[in-house]
């Protein structure tokens, strides 16, 4: 078990490549970097079209993203998963949301989880002509999404617990994998015991047994399991 970091700012420090987001978070690459660094596409005129970021990297010119950024992107991949919101009507929206939250962040912004995601949804909805049927489940998915960021006593994040399984059903998933700044440098570990989901994966491929794991680090094989099931989400 790696030792905790000291109590400096790892919540907004760059740690993460736009890869290891990705791995983490479970979402395509492109995905990501549009979202994180922009994009440049073709238009049907034959002209390039430049797209701004919808988040605020950590650090743009190394291309280095934060806890933090984790945890916007872990709120926007809910949606993305589901209702394929073209880039420029989510910045559209995210830009209506953080006017009127006064926020310049506001997915992650404590004031999110109660007008924020209603905002949202209004506003998509107004843009994309979304059902009712639609608005509730766009609803629902940012709900389940923000269930899973654990915050301080300011609302600040101070811990994520990101999706482990490929299913589409993410409301009950467990919280087996966590992801905090402060352990084994904000890589994901499993939550009782801090042990990160890649050593997991290396002894399995050695040959360890799951209940040989469980028994050297205090706990579950079901928990042994869900480390194997999000390293290997990508395989």
């Amino acid at each position: 078990m790696s030792r905790p970091q000291s109590k400096r700012d790892v919540f907004n420090e760059p740690a993460y490549t736009a890869q290891e987001a990705a791995h983490i978070l479970f979402l395509p690459l492109s995905t990501l970097k549009a979202w994180c660094f922009g994009q440049v596409s073709q238009g049907a005129s034959g002209k390039a079209r430049n797209f701004a970021p919808v988040i605020e990297p950590a650090d743009p010119s190394k291309r280095l993203l934060s806890f933090a950024n984790l945890c916007e992107l872990h709120v926007l991949a809910a949606i993305r998963r589901k209702h394929r919101i073209p880039l420029p009507r989510v910045r559209d929206s995210l830009t209506y949301v953080s006017r009127e939250l006064n926020s310049k962040r506001p997915l992650i912004d404590k004031e999110f989880m109660t007008n924020g995601v209603d905002l949202f949804v209004q506003h998509a909805s107004h843009l994309l002509n979304v059902s009712k049927h639609g608005q509730r489940s766009m609803r629902g998915d940012f709900e389940a999404a923000l269930a899973r960021l654990e915050r301080n006593n300011r609302g600040a994040p101070i811990r994520l617990f990101p999706y482990s399984r490929t299913s589409t059903t993410f409301v009950d998933q467990p919280k087996t994998i966590v992801i905090d700044p402060t352990l084994s440098f904000g890589r994901p570990v499993i939550a009782r015991a801090a042990v990160p989901t890649g050593i997991i994966l290396d002894r399995f491929r050695a040959g360890d047994s799951l209940a040989e794991m469980a028994g050297d680090y205090g706990v579950s094989v079901q928990e042994i399991e869900e480390a194997l099931r999000f390293e290997q989400r990508a395989a």
